[in-house]
């Protein structure tokens, strides 16, 4: 159902991607029901809460989607603190309250956002501390820093949306390098932080 949903969603076919996504959702909760807190369902119910809140979002169903990343986050933290502080429990932490940040930034709740989004960056700063500068935890840091920079743009804070920029910027620099990256995904992300960065020069 999960793949069912994705291959909606790509198509733009949002309701029946929140359909299936809905369906997968009372699935897990029944496996919740019946066999308890396990990791591997606890992780589950949060992907696919995930995915629920992206459509959510895509939708303009801010509450909604805002409601699934917070569920997400207590799945995730409930793992944290089953499994201690592995580098994919602070990765799959991350990435939900970098998407609550998002979902918060469009609803205009900007201190909500900020906090979100700064969460998740010390998480991606703890996981560049104990691995070091792969092309994962360089990506991940400047996806949290862009949208960290559109959080203090959007309020006014120009100083420090300029430095996130920046320091995305430097990060998706260097990404590049190591990549050598021929897709030119990151130097099309390159150029958007560029293009931010001379608006509020």
């Amino acid at each position: 159902l999960d793949k069912l949903g994705d291959v909606e969603q790509q198509s733009g076919r949002l309701d029946a991607a929140r359909g299936a996504y809905e369906e997968s959702l009372s699935l897990c909760r029944q496996r919740h029901t019946t066999l308890g807190d396990s990791p591997q369902i606890l992780r589950d119910l949060s992907v696919v809460l995930n995915k629920l809140g992206d459509v959510e979002r895509q939708s303009g169903r801010l509450d909604a989607a805002r409601a699934a990343c917070e569920k997400s986050l207590d799945f995730r933290r409930q793992l944290q603190a089953a499994l201690g502080d592995s580098p994919q429990v602070l990765r799959d932490l991350s990435v939900v309250l970098n998407k609550l940040g998002d979902v918060e930034r469009q609803s205009g709740r900007l201190d909500a956002a900020r906090a979100a989004c700064e969460k998740s960056l010390d998480f991606r700063r703890q996981l560049q501390a104990a691995l070091g500068d792969s092309p994962q935890v360089l990506r991940d840091l400047s996806v949290v820093l862009n949208n960290l920079g559109d959080v203090e743009r959007q309020s006014g804070r120009l100083d420090a949306a300029r430095a996130a920029y920046a320091e995305a910027l430097e990060l998706a620099h260097r990404l590049n390098q190591l990549l050598d990256d021929s897709t030119n995904t990151m130097a099309l992300e390159t150029e958007s932080l560029e293009q931010k960065l001379a608006h509020i020069a």
